[in-house]
């Protein structure tokens, strides 16, 4: 049976994160928008940014529980856990976005192994780099700081943050 104080916590965790990556999201697509706005390509920064957060928050709570998640937090630097889950949770976000081109090309072709084969070839593979790579520097923001947090105490960081210079609570 769930509890409603961890169902409060988790709405928190997840509140918390979905912002941090809408707002990484929203300037990256952003910037994105304003290269492609000579071209006049239409691009949808808001709506793609906060559904894109949603996703990818779900996703790091559910990895950060895993043992792939907590592997180097207690045995390995802070800048070198942080390397090895952004690495991680990369390679996961690759597979997701492979995923979602490999559905889009199955519903087009019909058998897995040709749509497998059309997602790979007719795939731009410098977008889902680029993407992976943006995605990547979030996350290692999110890790550095998630573990600069655990160490410090869970929650001293972001009162460090958010409390004015002369509160003294």
């Amino acid at each position: 049976m769930i509890r409603l104080s961890d169902l409060q916590h988790e709405l928190k965790e997840v509140a918390w994160l979905s912002l941090y990556f809408f707002l990484c999201f929203a300037i990256m697509l952003t910037l994105k928008k304003l290269f492609l706005a000579d071209y006049q390509v239409e691009v949808n920064a808001l709506s793609t940014a906060a559904v894109s957060a949603l996703i990818v928050a779900k996703i790091v709570i559910i990895l950060d529980k895993t043992p792939a998640g907590k592997r180097f937090d207690a045995s390995h630097a802070l800048g070198m856990a942080a390397l090895y889950k952004t690495l991680v949770y990369a390679l996961v976000t690759f597979l997701v976005l492979f995923m979602e081109k490999l559905f889009h090309a199955y519903r087009e072709v019909g058998m897995i192994g040709q749509a497998f084969i059309y997602a790979w070839e007719h795939k731009d593979r410098n977008i889902m780099l680029g993407k992976v790579i943006v995605i990547g520097l979030t996350f290692f923001g999110y890790h550095l700081y998630a573990g600069l947090d655990r160490r410090l105490g869970t929650g001293s960081l972001r009162k460090l943050i958010t409390q004015l210079p002369n509160d003294p609570n």
